[in-house]
C-alpha cells in the first residue's frame, strides 16, 4: 500500500512538473536538398507562474546545455552529434513564450538521403534530472540533379580547392534551383542555398568571371529570367531580372575585362511593376 501511494505521488509530481513548461518544435520545411541547412523553430512556454531562468551548466570541462536536440533517421537510429552546442542563458517571464530558430545541420550530419525526426529537450532550472521533451518534427532530405559543375581554386585559404555546383531539386510540389560551393578535398559543403523557383523549358547558362564568381542565368517563371551571382565562398551577391527581347534568346556575354553580362534580354524590375499594378488598382477603385 505504501509503495502504491509513493508511486502515485511520484506520478502526480511528474505530471505537475511537465505542465509547467511546454516545448514545441516545428521544422521550417518538410523537404530539403542534401547539404542544405535544415532549420527549425523551438517554442518554449512558461506555465510555472513565475519567471524562469534557463542556464547551461558545466561539469569540469564538459558543458551541458539547457536546450538540446536529438535526431532519428528512418530506421529509428539516433544520429551522433557533430559537436555539443551550448545555448546562452534565456529568461522567460511567467505566462510568456520564447522562440529560437536553430540550424540542425550545424549539430548533426544531415547529408544522407532519408527521412528524419527531430525532438527538442529543455532542462528545467534547478532540476538536473528532469527535462521537458517536445513533439517530433519530421522532414526529408533528398538528392537533387546536378546540371553544372566547375572546379576552381582559392589559394592560401583553408579550402584552396573548391567546386561550384548548380543543382535542381523537386520537392514534390515544385522545382527549385540551388547553388553550391563544395570543398573538393573533404566533400563538405561550404554553402548550399536555394536561389528560386526554376522552369526547365529553357536550358540555364552558367559562366565564371575574372574573379571566379559564378553567374547563373535561368528561367524562373514563363516570362522572367534570373541572373544570380555567387562568390567563391558561396554567398549570394546579386540578383537581376530580365524579360525576353523580341526575337532573341537571353545569354551571357564575356567582356575583355573579365566581366559577365546578359545579352538578348530587357532589364526588368519586379518591385516597380508590382507598385504600378497596385497604383492602377487603387486608381480604378476610386469613385467615378
Amino acid at each position: 500500500m505504501k509503495t502504491s501511494l509513493t508511486l502515485l505521488l511520484l506520478a502526480l509530481t511528474t505530471a505537475l512538473g511537465l505542465s509547467q513548461v511546454s516545448v514545441a518544435i516545428k521544422v521550417d520545411r518538410r523537404q530539403y536538398l542534401a547539404h542544405e541547412p535544415v532549420t527549425a523553430v523551438v517554442t518554449i512556454t512558461n506555465r510555472s507562474g513565475r519567471e524562469l531562468n534557463f542556464v547551461s551548466r558545466a561539469e569540469g570541462t564538459i558543458a551541458h546545455s539547457w536546450l538540446d536536440f536529438s535526431v532519428r533517421d528512418a530506421s529509428g537510429r539516433g544520429l551522433q552529434k557533430r559537436h555539443n552546442k551550448v545555448f546562452q542563458k534565456a529568461v522567460i517571464p511567467a505566462g510568456r513564450s520564447m522562440s529560437r530558430r536553430v540550424n540542425l545541420s550545424g549539430m548533426f550530419n544531415l547529408t544522407k538521403v532519408s527521412n528524419f525526426a527531430v525532438t527538442s529537450h529543455v532542462r528545467q532550472p534547478g532540476i538536473d534530472e528532469e527535462s521537458y521533451n517536445s513533439n517530433s518534427g519530421h522532414f526529408t532530405v533528398g538528392g537533387g540533379h546536378k546540371i553544372y559543375s566547375q572546379p576552381f581554386g582559392v589559394p592560401n585559404t583553408r579550402f584552396p580547392k573548391r567546386e561550384y555546383n548548380v543543382v535542381t531539386f523537386n520537392d514534390g510540389k515544385k522545382t527549385s534551383i540551388y547553388a553550391q560551393v563544395m570543398d573538393k578535398n573533404s566533400g563538405v559543403s561550404l554553402s548550399t542555398f536555394r536561389m528560386s523557383d526554376y522552369l526547365s523549358f529553357v536550358k540555364p547558362r552558367m559562366a565564371l568571371d575574372r574573379e571566379n564568381q559564378l553567374h547563373v542565368l535561368y528561367l524562373a517563371n514563363p516570362e522572367v529570367f534570373v541572373h544570380a551571382t555567387v562568390n567563391q565562398d558561396g554567398a549570394h551577391l546579386d540578383t537581376k531580372y530580365f524579360k525576353r527581347a523580341s526575337g532573341r534568346k537571353p545569354r551571357f556575354v564575356a567582356f575583355s575585362d573579365g566581366k559577365v553580362a546578359v545579352s538578348g534580354a530587357i532589364p526588368f524590375d519586379p518591385k516597380a511593376e508590382a507598385q504600378q499594378v497596385q497604383k492602377a488598382r487603387k486608381s480604378s477603385e476610386r469613385p467615378q
